[in-house]
């Protein structure tokens, strides 16, 4: 039994992964007339403290420590969902940011930006597989105690940029295309729920380690 709980718990924070892969990868309809540049822009134009920028790489980010959104060439330049979706997810975030959320600013002491956090859910995956005895589960709990709650904070926190968005984003893309970039906004959350429960099923896997189940 406690073998099949890792293979649960592993599967399903790799189908949080891929999934988000695959809905980035293949969420290619467009829907705008403008780019993910001029979008986000118009999204955040009462707030001149949050600068945007392109990034000449594949990742779109938003630099907690600097206040800076980095939109990745694709998305800078681009017009379908994902282009102009995932920047505006950065866009909530640094507004959820600028209302001074005490969370952020505590992950700021420890990276730029919150995607590098991503790296404990993988670590988990891999402490899962190899840990085997009562001492290795007592590590684990505390290693899947701090991800659950990174997981809970990333969670809320997209949940809460969603709603930012929301409120702004009829005014500059008409009504079917904001429904249809909220639907892959709440599809990101999905996947981080993923994440979160193949945690939570790895605690009763290392707790049935110390039982010796």
């Amino acid at each position: 039994m406690v073998n099949y709980l890792v293979y649960i718990a592993n599967g399903l924070i790799v189908i949080g992964f891929i999934g988000y892969f695959l809905l980035i990868t293949f969420s290619n309809k467009k829907i705008s007339k403008s780019d993910g540049f001029n979008v986000t822009k118009d999204i955040l134009n009462e707030y001149d403290s949050i600068n945007i920028i392109e990034n000449k790489s594949y990742f779109t980010i938003y630099n907690i420590r600097r206040k800076v959104i980095k939109i990745a060439s694709k998305c800078y330049y681009g017009n379908n969902v994902s282009d102009i979706a995932i920047p505006l997810m950065e866009a909530g975030i640094s507004i959820v940011d600028n209302n001074k959320n005490k969370f952020i600013t505590f992950f700021s002491k420890v990276v730029s930006n919150l995607k590098y956090l991503y790296i404990f859910p993988i670590c988990a995956i891999l402490f899962n597989i190899f840990a085997s005895s009562i001492g290795d589960a007592k590590i684990g709990l505390f290693l899947l105690a701090i991800c659950i709650f990174i997981s809970y904070i990333l969670i809320n926190l997209k949940s809460e940029a969603i709603v930012k968005i929301n409120n702004k984003l009829n005014k500059v893309l008409n009504k079917n295309d904001s429904l249809v970039i909220i639907k892959f906004l709440n599809k990101i959350i999905l996947f981080d729920k993923f994440i979160f429960i193949g945690e939570l099923i790895m605690v009763i896997r290392f707790v049935a380690v110390m039982l010796n189940f």
